[in-house]
């Protein structure tokens, strides 16, 4: 005789330990590995806005002056850069040794460059004085800024494509 409830009869029987057992841990985890991979992601955010705002006195502190006025674009520029910086960190990727920042932190280098007083950086006074400071390096910064911001998006693309086929650039 058959049993008019077959399914019934199959849940009461009692589960194995190993069945499921491990999701919870796993979900646990899995919530703690996202909490860090955040918490990374905001602080390198805010460290790459003091980096890249102090020595530019576009965040007015005592310790850096500027002799040229800030821009219109240079906002913008540390605002993305800011805002691709915390994609980059947020973005998981198979394990990395830590020369493989190297892209990022090249980026952030060139963008302190592109908004920077012209006058108050001192390469670029030693090599051309202060007029071709003025006249020269100051209208290739915007174009600088740019670049960067296009080699930053680059970067963060070729993160996110490793991260989804799980190799390391």
């Amino acid at each position: 005789m058959t049993d008019p409830h077959p399914t019934l009869t199959v849940l009461s029987q009692p589960q194995p330990a190993t069945l499921g057992g491990n999701y919870r841990a796993n979900s646990d985890h899995l919530q703690r590995t996202r909490r860090k991979r955040l918490l990374t992601a905001v602080g390198m955010t805010v460290l790459t806005a003091l980096f890249l705002t102090l020595p530019t006195s576009i965040l007015p502190n005592p310790i850096f002056a500027r002799e040229v006025p800030i821009r219109w674009w240079e906002y913008p520029v540390v605002a993305v850069t800011c805002a691709l910086t915390w994609a980059w960190f947020m973005v998981q990727t198979p394990p990395r040794q830590p020369e493989h920042h190297g892209r990022l932190l090249t980026a952030l280098t060139v963008t302190l460059f592109a908004v920077a007083c012209p006058v108050c950086n001192k390469i670029v006074l030693l090599t051309i004085g202060a007029a071709g400071a003025l006249s020269t390096w100051a209208p290739l910064q915007p174009y600088l800024a740019l670049a960067t911001l296009i080699a930053l998006a680059l970067a963060l693309g070729l993160r996110i494509r490793s991260a989804r086929s799980g190799k390391t650039n």
